[in-house]
């Protein structure tokens, strides 16, 4: 199958802010280094969340050049999955009429399947699906699926792949079932693949081998989010001038993001006089309940003429990045889950914005030079990172060109799906 050509960019009323040979090399020079000319084709079924593939649509479809891939419908979740294109292979959970009915009755079913069996979800017939299968690859190592996917390599004798995103060790270890399963999935999988340095350390930590575990980052299209093209008249839509300094941010309360703390950053920069020649715009895109409750916030502290919050379609968001001139990733401290290096951040450094981000386990390692890092939940420092950009030029077009450098060398889908398709074929030389 051969790879869809990325959608043609629109130019805007707004001018490319970077310019360059650096924004317009081929991928074609840098997937040469990246492996040998030719592979096999495996058969691979993916089994993930759903909502996962609007991370991975850029590898799957370079992917898709070396490999058949098949994905599976595995999970329900409460937000939107329905704008992935991706087609999917049915495989229902035993819980998913409950999960459908009632959010709150299927988190009790589900977790009554974890104490009395160790599965956070059952498919049935999963296993009889995966019999045809070279490859399955499969989205952590404490998903019961993946469970599900080393039982098919125990039958039918097929590799073992996982991909790991989480970053605290020991996670998702509720039950002695659950640690047993997840163990077990950690011992005998073919391959890991660490998205991060931090996850491949973690991966040690619990006990995999080194000969087991490869860092291979997210992959992103940098053809599409790119800063050239022109924003395609987002900026006028918002009502945004080009005197403006747009900081764009996202909300969504499943990752933590500390976006009030985002707020009254920009309250503090909006009474700085240092600041007052250029007025700052804070952008907060993304369908979630956090909306109201972010206008009310900006309401009472007076900040409602600076902020604008919204929500964009799919197709549009590469245009968003390029309407933007800084993008800052906020959390606060939590405990649990700790996905700290979203698709969002490779996408901004693709297209050649500043990022401001807090500083976590992973953060560091995927910005490299292309960003700022901020201790979490401090507003003080948060503004004063901002500040830096608003007010030194010079410095904002050096993390542009060191980030579109990373996202190029590190992120390009097309040389990560290269990567993962010489991974496939050498498991399947053994």
């Amino acid at each position: 199958m051969k790879n869809p050509s990325p959608p043609a960019s629109s130019a805007g009323n707004r001018l490319d802010r970077r310019r360059g040979s650096i924004f317009k090399r081929s991928a074609d020079e840098r997937i040469r280094d990246t492996g040998a000319e030719s592979c096999v084709r495996p058969h691979v079924a993916v089994l993930r969340p759903r909502h996962l593939d609007q991370a991975e649509e850029a590898t799957d479809a370079s992917l898709r050049e070396w490999a058949d891939l098949t994905g599976f419908d595995l999970l329900d979740h409460p937000f939107q999955t329905d704008f992935i294109a991706a087609s999917f292979a049915h495989a229902g959970s035993l819980e998913a009429p409950v999960l459908r009915a009632s959010r709150k009755v299927g988190f009790y079913v589900n977790l009554f399947f974890q104490a009395m069996c160790g599965w956070d979800s059952l498919h049935p017939g999963l296993l009889s699906k995966l019999r045809e299968f070279d490859i399955v690859h499969t989205s952590e190592t404490f998903h019961s699926f993946s469970w599900e996917a080393l039982q098919a390599k125990r039958a039918h004798g097929c590799k073992l792949v996982t991909t790991v995103r989480e970053n605290h060790p020991f996670v998702n270890e509720r039950f002695q079932t659950m640690r047993d399963m997840k163990s077990a999935v950690l011992r005998e999988a073919d391959l890991h693949i660490a998205t991060t340095e931090c996850r491949r350390q973690r991966l040690l930590l619990e006990g995999a081998k080194p000969t087991q575990v490869q860092v291979i980052p997210r992959g992103v299209d940098v053809q599409r989010f790119t800063p050239l093209g022109g924003d395609g008249g987002v900026r006028a839509r918002l009502g945004l001038v080009d005197e403006e300094f747009v900081i764009l941010g996202v909300v969504g309360s499943r990752w933590g993001q500390d976006v009030q703390n985002l707020v009254y950053a920009v309250k503090r920069l909006s009474e700085d006089p240092e600041c007052s020649k250029r007025r700052i715009r804070l952008v907060l895109a993304g369908s979630d309940s956090e909306h109201m409750l972010l206008k009310r916030l900006a309401h009472r502290i007076g900040l409602q003429a600076i902020l604008t919050v919204t929500a964009f379609k799919k197709e549009n968001i590469a245009r968003v990045y390029r309407a933007a001139d800084a993008f800052a990733w906020v959390r606060t401290e939590q405990s649990g889950w700790r996905e700290d290096s979203p698709y969002v951040l490779p996408e901004a450094l693709a297209s050649g914005l500043p990022v401001i981000a807090t500083q976590s386990s992973s953060t560091a390692e995927v910005l490299g030079g292309g960003g700022v890092l901020v201790p979490p939940s401090d507003p003080q420092a948060l503004s004063q990172a901002i500040k830096s950009l608003v007010l030194d030029a010079g410095y904002r077009e050096q993390l542009s060109a060191t980030g579109r450098q990373l996202a190029e060398s590190r992120h390009d889908a097309r040389c990560v799906a290269r990567r993962l398709a010489v991974e496939y074929e050498r498991l399947l030389e053994r």
